[in-house]
């Protein structure tokens, strides 16, 4: 008779009682780890505390000092910006130097807080002369530091006459002269014209780039340009009373004819006289 050999048969546990095993370990690591949370639930808690603290403290000084930190703040700002006392202007003439140094000390008197680079821009743009201003400072330390104020003079390249005379720049511009200075500029005469003014120079331009191309003297010898009317330029030129009439169209090509006419008039007569050449084959001498 053979015996059967049998193993025992090891029961299986039920889910639910490994669910309850892995619960209560995980819980039992959680007290164990209880401590340690608390603690960093304080120190956060500690830290927003701080800040709150902090940031009511700046808004409570300031409601307080609100008013006294303000000024302050704009006192060192404009101090900042605010240029030394000594001052040098360079690059100009004495006349132009003295109207900028009046224009900056009637504005400081105004007001000490306009000396600065944009209030020393707009104390410039009181002075007709100047086209151009550069502002810096040297120096190192506040006591020893100099404003250079660098100041670029307008160039007249005319006069012009309108019930006064003013000079008038490359661009065109406008604006009075140095009082006691001498000007050896051809003379233009507009329809309107006053200081600060700017006016068309493309056919004085266009004038004065020809007469310099027929050589000598021609274009230094012109005194005056009359340009008023808009279809015509009449020329007049130093030691002469002969004026020449162009149309204004063609005044660059006509002036060939003017310079040749000049050389051939030039001793013949002593009348004043007033030649016109607007027309392309003809010309008509009047007596003015």
């Amino acid at each position: 008779m053979n015996k059967s050999s049998s193993k025992p048969v090891k029961a299986a546990k039920s889910k639910s009682v490994r669910v309850g095993a892995n619960r209560q370990i995980k819980m039992a690591e959680k007290r164990a780890r209880m401590p340690s949370l608390v603690k960093r639930a304080a120190l956060r808690f500690a830290k927003a505390a701080a800040c709150a603290a902090l940031v009511g403290g700046l808004v409570f000084y300031v409601w307080v000092h609100g008013q006294a930190l303000t000024d302050r703040i704009s006192g060192a700002v404009r101090s900042s910006n605010r240029l030394p006392s000594a001052v040098r202007i360079t690059g100009c003439s004495l006349p132009v130097q003295a109207s900028l140094m009046r224009a900056v000390d009637s504005m400081t008197r105004i007001d000490s807080s306009l000396f600065c680079r944009a209030g020393i821009l707009r104390a410039a743009s009181a002075v007709p002369g100047i086209e151009n201003i550069g502002v810096k400072k040297i120096g190192r330390m506040s006591k020893d530091k100099t404003t250079i104020i660098a100041v670029k003079e307008r160039k007249p390249v005319a006069m012009v006459h309108n019930g006064g005379i003013f000079l008038v720049d490359r661009m065109g511009i406008c604006f009075s002269p140095v009082p006691g200075r001498f000007y050896d500029l051809p003379l233009l005469t507009f329809g309107s014209a006053a200081p600060g003014d700017t006016v068309d120079l493309r056919l004085f331009n266009g004038i004065k780039r020809t007469a310099r191309n027929l050589g000598g003297s021609f274009f230094r010898d012109i005194s005056e340009i009359d340009m008023s009317k808009a279809s015509e330029v009449n020329l007049i030129f130093r030691a002469s009373d002969t004026e020449y009439k162009v149309a204004a169209r063609d005044a660059e090509s006509r002036l060939v004819h003017v310079k040749a006419l000049r050389e051939r008039l030039t001793g013949d007569s002593a009348r004043a006289m007033r030649i016109d050449l607007r027309y392309r084959n003809l010309a008509f001498a009047t007596v003015r």
